[in-house]
C-alpha cells in the first residue's frame, strides 16, 4: 500500500503548530504536491487516530490533545512478528503500546492511503 501525508508544521522553538490548516488537498488521483512523504510498503495496522482513546478503556493515542489538529497514524509493518502485535495489543489499554518496537507513530496534518 501506498501511505502518504503531509508532516505538521514546526515553529521555531521545535513545537508543532496546532490548527494550521493552510493547505490545499490533493485530488484523488493526482499526485501529491512537495513536501508531502510517501512510504510504500504492506501495513499489518493503519490506525488513523484524532482522539486519546477509542473506548473507555483503549488509550490507544495518548500524545492526542484535544483540538490539535492533527492526525496521529498508528503503523504496523508486515514485517512485524504475531508475537510482537500481540504485546501491543495486549498493552491498548494503558497507552503503553505506543513504547514498543515495531510501531510508528506518524503525526500529520492530512494524509492519503
Amino acid at each position: 500500500a501506498r501511505f502518504s501525508y503531509l508532516p505538521p508544521r514546526v515553529n521555531n522553538g521545535d513545537e508543532v503548530c496546532e490548527q494550521d490548516s493552510s493547505f490545499d488537498m490533493p485530488k484523488f488521483g493526482e499526485e501529491v504536491p512537495e513536501g508531502w512523504v510517501s512510504v510504500e510498503d504492506d501495513f499489518t495496522v493503519f490506525w488513523a487516530c484524532q482522539t486519546s482513546h477509542a473506548s473507555y478503556n483503549m488509550f490507544n493515542c495518548p500524545m492526542s490533545k484535544m483540538n490539535d489538529g492533527l492526525f496521529h497514524i498508528l503503523v504496523v509493518r508486515a514485517s512485524c512478528p504475531r508475537w510482537r502485535l500481540i504485546l501491543m495489543l495486549l498493552q491498548l489499554e494503558s497507552g503503553n503500546h505506543i513504547h514498543c518496537k515495531g510501531l510508528e507513530v506518524i503525526s500529520c496534518r492530512a494524509y492519503r492511503l
